[in-house]
């Protein structure tokens, strides 16, 4: 074996061991520079100092750094313990994601649906706006405007222009609700499910495209069944607030799950209430009455049906925005129906639980579930004067009937041209399958690869649920491609890759799949199933992919072309029991740097396309540990110098090394050798092929030359000098759930973690 490399090995082993280490000594104790340039002789070319065996490498070189901007990702389509609705127009669609008590800020996401891109949008309340909690309800039907509300406070917001509407504030004589301890997700559906029969409280309901809403303060009294409050107000996003009178006793209140309880014309106020027929019977047979207001407040007619109406639906029943037509179940049926206000002709048949997916907000349309087959279910688009089918798609069941307990009712834009729900966005139109315009399926967001373009202007970022790209400078989304179905949790990214126009994107995702994006339509342009093997690296050109196929096929380093058909070899593992991993492809896809690992021996080529070696770097007396069975990372140089960047733990203790091994064939090779320790509970983490936040990570972009040359790893940036034999990690996070990409120009790094994504400076 090299001595020189095999010293090296024995004193890593022994800072490995020693606590706490020591950190004085970059190498031996030789006077001036080696020929590799590293200080104190520190190089494979000349021999150490005679107190080389007591000295130990220095501890990583840590530095904090602050962010310098942020870009929050946010979901449309919202997770389990999320808010779920979601409002929507004939090209946007928002969801409320979250509201900051501290700051006063409304946090929604909203998404063009012409372009797909989806943002975050701030909306921060004006100082004449209440206190809210941090779980504020957004009512369902939302569409230029957003009803957001607490108690009595109710708000009109224009998610999209940043606008707030004050139209009340709390009633300080109502009680309001006890504030839940901070958890990190909020339970945002069973909060609406607890208080329903409290003493007093406040229901807000939306109106359609939140153009108004009703806010109506329920009182029960539990002793003697009965509602003992009355009235309501009618607020308008646009007009002043009106009074409505009536004695919830003799009538009752709205439905409580439901938004459409309310209509407004030109003329008349219509409001939808209902009461047990039996004082406290909920479950039981109830009375429906239609109160018609004029435009000031006035109840002009209480229209009550003969009929008696299922109590187990009553909190479902609704009111579409024209006031003409209602849907409820009455009890001598077996399915709700579409009703006629005062005459109770009976129409359309609803023929499946909880069927009603929202009215247009013109009023005249609604869209329904039915009964489809086994497997799925039918959605249409109604007329419901004649029940008869505008357009008609279909759904899985699963889909149909949402989550749990939660109601489908959602939000529809004009005409029923576009429908929003809690699975997707999609058009009203006939089709076999939803007409997609947004479906992304709701997950955490959680990066698994990213890297800038080669101008350092765009980042991309590989996801579970898509992959994204955002101007390096604004941080703003400007593209966006969902996958059909989201990716497992603790998927592995091996890389997203832009092309050098910065048009195309690759991204191929461990045991997953590889991707094709064309940028100019927001398309997957083609697709190749799970690359079998590891270690995956695209083709400069993007015609295929090079990896590594596993020891028990050979271990070979393949290229899997784009177009299909089986791969190819590019090198022969020439020993059993061994891997032969691409560590670099230069620019023009024709020559690759490879290494046999894990064989006893150093084996490291630079091979040309057609599988031949050009350069058989002299490392066979080498330890591997130096040469390639420990390198997370590498390049080549224009002097053909092969940089390999390892990472070896031994114990509890990890050190990080840089080898620079010249391309002569004859003496050593190892011109530069050198490495910086630290305790790996200090800085945990996961790279793509290393075990520590501090390990370059393989589908990140590195940035420099030989002299100088950094690499993107979990914690931030790693920054090797190899003219000065030192290490430096400026890290973003000392504990970081995320990753990082390395801008080529080399003074910023951008970081993907649970909380978005933000930039960082080097010094």
């Amino acid at each position: 074996m090299n001595k020189t490399v095999w010293c090296l090995a024995t004193v890593l082993a022994l800072a490995l061991i020693a606590a706490p280490i020591l950190v004085e000594a970059q190498r031996g104790g030789g006077k001036g520079k080696g020929k590799g340039g590293a200080p104190n002789g520190g190089n494979g070319n000349s021999k150490w100092g005679k107190n080389a065996g007591k000295q130990s490498f220095p501890s990583l070189k840590i530095e904090d750094v602050k962010p310098d901007g942020a870009f929050e990702v946010v979901n449309l389509l919202p997770t389990a313990k999320e808010q779920p609705r979601i409002g929507v127009t004939e090209d946007k669609a928002y969801r409320l994601v979250s509201y900051e008590p501290s700051t006063r800020v409304l946090k929604f996401a909203v998404v063009d649906l012409i372009t797909g891109l989806v943002k975050a949008n701030d909306v921060k309340l004006p100082t004449d706006a209440p206190d809210l909690p941090d779980n504020p309800r957004m009512s369902f039907d939302g569409g230029a405007n957003a009803v957001v509300s607490d108690q009595a406070a109710t708000l009109f917001v224009d998610p999209f222009k940043g606008k707030v509407k004050v139209a009340a504030g709390y009633d300080s004589a109502v009680a309001r609700a006890s504030a839940k301890p901070a958890t990190e997700k909020k339970d945002w559906r069973n909060r609406e499910k607890s208080g329903a029969l409290a003493a007093e409280a406040y229901r807000v309901h939306g109106g359609p495209a939140g153009r108004y809403a009703l806010s109506v303060l329920v009182k029960y009294d539990k002793d003697a069944k009965k509602y003992t409050g009355s009235g309501a107000t009618l607020h308008f996003a646009d007009e002043k607030s009106v009074n409505l009178s009536w004695d919830h006793a003799q009538y009752g209140v709205p439905p409580r799950d439901r938004d459409a309880v309310c209509a407004v014309t030109d003329n008349e106020i219509i409001v939808l209430v209902v009461r047990p027929r039996t004082p406290g019977g909920f479950n039981a047979a109830h009375e429906l009455t239609c109160l018609v207001f004029d435009r000031k407040g006035n109840l002009k007619e209480a229209q009550t049906s003969p009929k008696s109406w299922s109590g187990n639906n009553a909190n479902r029943f609704c009111i579409e925005p024209a006031g003409v037509f209602f849907v409820a179940h009455s009890e001598d049926t077996l399915y709700s129906h579409i009703h006629t206000r005062g005459t109770w002709e009976v129409g359309y048949k609803c023929d499946y639980f909880d069927a009603c997916y929202g009215f247009a907000p013109e009023g005249g349309i609604g869209v329904f579930a039915e009964n489809k087959s086994p497997q799925r279910a039918a959605v249409k688009g109604i007329k419901l004067a004649t029940g008869e089918a505008l357009w008609e798609t279909s759904i899985t069941h699963a889909e149909a009937t949402g989550d749990g307990d939660d109601e489908p009712f959602t939000s529809v834009a004009p005409g029923a041209s576009v429908i929003a729900a809690q699975w997707g966005i999609f058009q009203g139109v006939t089709s076999d399958t939803p007409t997609w315009l947004y479906k992304a399926q709701a997950v955490d967001f959680e990066p698994i690869c990213m890297s800038y373009d080669n101008d350092g202007k765009m980042v991309a970022v590989l996801a579970l649920d898509r992959v994204f790209v955002l101007d390096a400078k604004s941080r703003e989304e400007i593209h966006s491609i969902p996958f059909e179905a989201a990716l497992p949790a603790n998927t592995l990214g091996e890389f997203v890759a832009f092309d050098s126009k910065g048009k195309k994107l690759m991204a191929c995702a461990r045991g997953k799949g590889v991707w094709l994006i064309d940028l100019a339509t927001n398309t997957i342009e083609k697709s190749l199933p799970a690359i079998d093997g590891t270690w995956a690296r695209p083709m400069p050109d993007f015609s295929g992919v090079v990896f590594s196929q596993g020891k028990d096929k050979g271990g070979n380093v393949m290229l899997q072309k784009l177009e299909g058909g089986e791969p190819e070899r590019i090198y022969r593992c020439e020993y059993k029991d061994a891997m032969a991993v691409c560590y670099w492809i230069n620019d023009k896809g024709d020559e690759f740097l490879i290494a046999e690992r894990e064989i006893g021996e150093g084996r490291l080529f630079l091979v040309n396309a057609k599988g031949d070696v050009e350069i058989a770097y002299n490392v066979a007396e080498a330890d591997p540990m130096y040469v390639g069975d420990t390198a997370v990372t590498g390049f080549v140089t224009k002097r053909k110098q092969a940089v390999l960047i390892s990472e070896i733990n031994k114990w509890s203790y990890t050190g990080i090394n840089c080898t620079v091994i010249g391309p002569g064939s004859e003496g050593e090779a190892i011109e530069t050798s050198f490495s910086a320790v630290f305790k790996s509970e200090e800085l945990p983490g996961r790279s793509t092929y290393g075990a520590t936040a501090a390990s370059p990570f393989f589908g990140g972009l590195f940035a420099g030359d030989e002299r100088n040359c950094k690499f993107a790893c979990p914690a931030g940036a790693l920054d090797v000098d190899i003219g000065k034999g030192t290490i430096t990690l400026y890290a973003w996070s000392r504990e970081p759930r995320g990753l990082a990409a390395i801008s080529p120009k080399g003074k910023e790094f951008f970081v993907a973690g649970s909380a978005g994504l933000t930039t960082y400076k080097m010094k």
